[in-house]
């Protein structure tokens, strides 16, 4: 994990992260701030895992001209000020802040940036607490750490698939295009999952990795021969 002094040259050189305040960069880590767009889910409709939602499913908030709480046990979409360049041979890991999570706001606590991102980061708050909590742009809700690979990646984030690439709004679940997903769909001829289509999906996936593991299974075995003759 990088120290501050080499965050603070990425930062400075390289623009790691853009707007940079130089205060907020100590330890390991650099204090992220709350932007002032949010988006609430206000649609009706049960989510689907793989199935596509679409922006109308959600409202787009200014919490800076207008006051939002944050209802118990109910979250929002929400990103950081900041934009992000992590280089190929680094990735990045938010974490919670403390007072923040001491407060019932939890922040995406497993958010992870690939080597090679570059965008925005968006992430789940939700409230933990019994009671409303007013969210105030600009605050510092979350900290961001560096690690260094330990070799240069061979797919690093602008040579996958990318779907978050550039963003610079709040975004939403672009599940649905993955790649097995996306397989699926072409194989059955729609274009969306659908209620009756999502276990047809899960034993669709199932089977991909049944098939991947015998794969793997079958390329060892006639590389090392079969174990259970030795």
């Amino acid at each position: 994990m990088l120290s501050d002094r080499e965050l603070r040259w990425l930062a400075e050189r390289e623009r790691l992260v853009s707007p940079f305040v130089p205060e907020n960069c100590q330890g390991a880590t650099i204090n992220l701030t709350l932007d002032k767009k949010i988006k609430k889910y206000i649609s009706d409709k049960n989510i689907l895992l793989g199935e596509e939602v679409t922006p109308d499913q959600y409202e787009e908030i200014d919490i800076k001209d207008n006051d939002f709480y944050l209802e118990p046990n109910c979250s929002v979409l929400v990103q950081s000020v900041e934009y992000f360049k992590v280089p190929d041979n680094m990735c990045g890991q938010i974490y919670e802040r403390y007072s923040i999570k001491l407060l019932g706001l939890m922040i995406s606590p497993a958010s992870y940036m690939n080597p090679g991102y570059e965008g925005r980061m968006s992430f789940v708050a939700y409230n933990m607490s019994s009671k409303p909590i007013r969210l105030t742009p600009g605050v510092k809700f979350s900290q961001l750490a560096i690690s260094k690979l330990s070799s240069d990646p061979e797919t690093p984030y602008h040579k996958q698939d990318a779907k978050y690439q550039g963003t610079k709004e709040v975004s939403i679940s672009k599940l649905h295009l993955d790649e097995d997903i996306q397989d699926f769909l072409r194989v059955k001829g729609v274009g969306n999952v659908s209620v009756g289509a999502a276990k047809e999906l899960g034993d669709f996936l199932m089977s991909k990795i049944d098939q991947s593991a015998k794969k793997i299974a079958d390329e060892l075995r006639e590389k090392f021969g079969d174990p259970s003759e030795r």
